[in-house]
């Protein structure tokens, strides 16, 4: 050590630099530093000359892209904004330095996803939806378009196809006398009976028993695992924009470690409650899969994932549907009358709707549709799909592995296909006079060979519901203090993209006694063919980290 002063005069002492490690400390420090800054750079030269080709956008930043620029929350609406900003259907936001294409209008997306479904069926690599839960091998909705997607798409066909889902009806029936049951009892827990409603059908499905109260551990699981889908949010999660995030220690990013823990701690728990639910007296999809390990390998994981996905996928729609379906109703109350009125002439006022009824009752099968157009629950179109091969499409060239995303709030909502977007008009789904591109006017179900496997349960579930409801009950607004109505607001609903109304108030007001005395002694019929599907479950989640 030398002995240094300041110029006052008072002496304190600092170590002589080393030269040698000085250098060896540049080196060690500097090298890497330099290195990535340098890949940074090239990486975003490649980034800017690959942007020149895509879709307009707003200008990416070095490393993170268009992550901090994205609007937040309820990004849908901020893409809606550019498309309109940039005059084009079509515009590129970037996760780094991954091009996230968003389409606004239905022609683009159907001429990609539909038209070009023999390249446009795969998934783009998903850091939060797929790394963090390890789930980008063995969970369908993450695999690549291949034989392994196939396997996994025909045994949830097996259990949610067309023909399967009929055989379900006697207890979605059932069901659906409990939920009325609930609403003349408990009409303020509206939210959590149909949410208990569309939990058990799904639970009988995937386990063999139902869910008979909101406190059921499967019941608050599958809420949990319902907000998964938000992974998928442009701007959400930097892990996405910046993957090496996700492999870091705790001890320097704890976000990420937390977000590996409870992947776990979700799969470990749809395995267990599918191994117990494999040994239930009752045929069920665990059991049937259980089966598919033993003669064809099927690992624990993928077990996890399609029992899982059948909770989380099966609920949402259901539920969320159903609750915009009662706001819908209102806020219009003249399509309710409407509908009311073609009810009776086909079923009159001493006894239930059936399925049977339906081809007579075309206004509430419409009122389905408009309910999924409306307020599509899925509302960046569910998981985004991505070129297995690059390709060209008009003036743009998109790259393999590009993230194609369907903006369902401005395409449900331009007036071009939907005049009036925001009024509920069942009768756009009877005499349609505009062009579309699918027979079903809508795209609540997502696009090609990665439509939601759960369609047709959920369409055959919510047009029974509707109908009971309408055929039960008067649904009103909800009162003040003064005993006024408190209007209902349309644009009122959450920040998930699994989107549902904010809270409101509603009123379920039994249409006449002999209605009433009906939904009662339907419901008692209901619990006793229910009883074959009771029973508890031993398996608990593990506390999830926060």
């Amino acid at each position: 050590m030398d002995l240094k002063s300041t110029p006052q005069g008072h002496g304190f002492l600092l170590p002589v630099s080393n030269p040698s490690l000085a250098t060896a400390m540049i080196m060690i420090i500097g090298i890497p530093l330099a290195l990535g800054i340098t890949y940074i750079l090239v990486d975003y030269c490649r980034v800017l000359k690959q942007r020149q080709k895509l879709p307009p956008g707003p200008f990416p930043w070095p490393l993170v892209g268009n992550h901090y620029q994205i609007k937040l929350p309820r990004p849908w609406l901020y893409m809606t904004d550019l498309s309109e900003q940039y005059k084009s259907p079509m515009i590129t936001i970037w996760h780094g330095h991954k091009p996230n294409i968003i389409c606004n209008d239905i022609w683009s997306i159907s001429e990609l996803l539909d038209k070009r479904a023999n390249i446009y069926s795969s998934r783009p690599h998903m850091v939060m939806l797929g790394d963090s839960r390890n789930a980008t091998a063995y969970d369908q909705v993450c695999l690549p378009y291949g034989d392994r997607w196939r396997y996994h798409r025909r045994l949830t066909h097996n259990a949610t196809g067309s023909q399967a889902v009929r055989s379900y009806r006697p207890f979605q029936s059932s069901e659906i006398r409990i939920l009325l049951q609930d609403l003349v009892l408990t009409p303020d827990n509206f939210v959590k009976a149909i949410e208990r409603y569309s939990i058990s059908i799904v639970s009988c499905i995937g386990f063999g028993r139902r869910v008979d109260k909101m406190n059921d551990d499967v019941a608050q699981v599958a809420l949990k695992f319902m907000e998964g889908v938000d992974l998928v949010m442009p701007g959400m999660f930097i892990m996405e924009t910046i993957p090496a995030l996700i492999k870091l220690p705790k001890w320097i990013y704890p976000a990420a470690s937390i977000v590996l823990e409870n992947g776990k701690k979700f799969n470990r728990f749809f395995t267990s409650l599918s191994k117990e639910a494999s040994t239930s007296g009752q045929d069920n999809f665990a059991k049937a899969l259980f089966k598919e390990k033993e003669a064809n390998g099927l690992r624990d994981e993928e077990i996890s994932f399609l029992t899982g996905n059948m909770i989380g996928g099966g609920v949402d729609t259901t539920a969320s549907t159903t609750i915009t379906f009662i706001l819908a109703m209102c806020a219009f109350p003249e399509v309710q009358k409407k509908a009311q009125k073609l009810i009776d002439e086909v079923v009159g006022s001493g006894r239930l709707p059936e399925w049977e009824d339906e081809a007579n009752l075309q206004y509430v099968r419409a009122c389905v549709d408009e309910s999924l157009r409306w307020r599509t629950v899925t509302i960046l179109g569910g998981i985004p799909h991505s070129p297995s091969q690059d390709d060209v499409y008009g003036d743009y060239y998109i790259p393999k592995g590009t993230w194609i995303t369907g903006n369902l709030w401005a395409i449900h909502r331009n007036p071009s296909e939907y005049p009036e977007p925001d009024v509920f008009k069942p009768e756009r789904f009877i005499t349609r006079d505009r062009p579309f591109p699918n027979k079903k006017g809508h795209n609540a179900f997502g696009w090609g060979r990665r439509q939601c496997s759960g369609q047709p349960l959920a369409e055959q579930g919510l047009f029974l519901t509707f109908a009971r409801l309408l055929w039960a009950f008067d649904i009103r607004p909800g009162l003040d203090s003064n005993g006024q109505e408190i209007p209902v607001d349309i644009f009122a609903y959450g920040e998930s993209e699994n989107m549902r109304p904010e809270p409101f108030r509603a009123r379920f007001i039994p249409r006449s006694e002999r209605h009433r005395e009906i939904i009662l002694n339907e419901a008692a019929t209901a619990r006793e063919f229910l009883k074959q599907f009771d029973g508890e479950t031993k398996v608990k989640m593990e506390p999830l980290e926060m």
